[in-house]
């Protein structure tokens, strides 16, 4: 747990608070005031980093440029870096790690390739490949430590999704998904334009020429297909990222990303899992390529994009603003308001936000 005390000994503390005013919403919260503390760590890289795996307080997996991997098993104190020297051009948007030993990472270059370690990055196997035109993967995610699934870009304007139910050690292709519209697409912004619950309900969202969530409820075997109310209509703009708290419980975030100022209709939330999806009565301030839950029982969410950070405290009814700091991805500490985020130059921070 990342306590006030320590960051008041750290001397590229970064403190930033906003005061939660409410009064318009309705809500109960008013007056409420939030702090967002974040520790800038020393990575020694210097790439872009977009994929970010959190397996608890101490060990936390990165996917950069340039090939590139970090690793820390002492919660962000030191890092490893490294590459996949013959990859040296990839760029690695997922991550998921199960322990300081073994990760996987989906690269985005041609042809696709899905790599593990079980030597904390010493060596790294590929565990898929996939040379059909047109792979590009955005995203990987697991339900648990052995049912996973991972997202391409379409083929034949079908989303490519595979899923593994071994560990990531084989992959076998889902099939029988819904068509994608004219210009429709997925983004890999923050690896998370999937959520996968153990339940085996699958959230995947759409970007470009539309905004939509695929939705399957039993591991993929099943698919249907929900519209969103989320702005979409051009190649940058639509839902970067997806998040839900429980089967029924949801929130999806974006925006345009190439013009972060226009918040107009960018995040919307849903309580039947997925279903029927409502805008949020006070959006983000600008655009946010992820969104995660803190304090689901509180309905605590976060969210983070390369121009700054915003919250809500109902459940993404309405969403304030909290500070100015960018990153591309954040992810949690299971069961804390504390994790990591990371972004451009090598940066990496812990954050934590205070409700008092």
């Amino acid at each position: 747990m990342i306590t006030l005390a320590k960051y008041k000994t750290v001397t590229k503390l970064l403190v930033l608070t906003a005061l939660v005013v409410l009064i318009s919403s309705g809500c109960s919260n008013r007056g409420v005031e939030a702090e967002l503390l974040l520790e800038p760590l020393e990575t020694g890289s210097s790439v872009s980093i977009r994929a970010l795996h959190i397996v608890n307080e101490n060990v936390v997996w990165a996917g950069g440029s340039q090939g590139t991997f970090l690793l820390s098993a002492n919660g962000g104190e030191s890092w490893k870096v490294g590459s996949l020297p013959v990859v040296e051009n990839e760029e690695f948007r997922s991550i998921h790690g199960w322990d300081s030993q073994h990760a996987l990472m989906f690269g985005i270059q041609f042809p696709g390739r899905g790599y593990h370690t079980s030597t904390a990055g010493e060596e790294w196997d590929i565990v898929y490949e996939n040379d059909t035109p047109g792979i590009f993967f955005n995203s990987a995610r697991f339900a648990d430590a052995r049912r996973g699934i991972a997202l391409s870009d379409a083929v034949d304007s079908v989303p490519f999704v595979i899923r593994t139910a071994d560990g990531g050690e084989s992959w076998e292709r889902v099939t029988d998904l819904p068509p994608l519209k004219r210009g429709e697409y997925h983004f890999a912004a923050s690896n998370s334009c999937i959520e996968y619950l153990p339940s085996g309900q699958i959230w995947i969202i759409t970007g470009g020429g539309d905004a939509r969530v695929f939705f399957s409820s039993d591991h993929g075997e099943s698919w249907s297909v929900y519209d969103t109310p989320v702005r979409s209509a051009s190649p940058s703009t639509g839902i970067f990222s997806v998040a839900f708290s429980d089967p029924m419980n949801g929130l999806v975030m974006g925006g345009t990303y190439d013009n972060p100022v226009r918040n107009d209709s960018i995040a919307a939330y849903t309580s039947d899992g997925g279903v029927t999806w409502n805008l949020a009565e006070t959006m983000p301030a600008e655009f946010r390529s992820q969104v995660l839950w803190l304090d689901p029982v509180n309905e605590t969410a976060i969210a983070v994009g390369k121009t700054g950070w915003d919250y809500t405290l109902d459940g993404g009814k309405n969403w304030i603003h909290l500070s100015d700091s960018g990153y591309y991805v954040a992810r949690s500490i299971p069961g804390t308001k504390t994790g990591f985020a990371a972004g451009s130059d090598g940066r990496i921070a812990r954050f934590e936000l205070k409700i008092r």
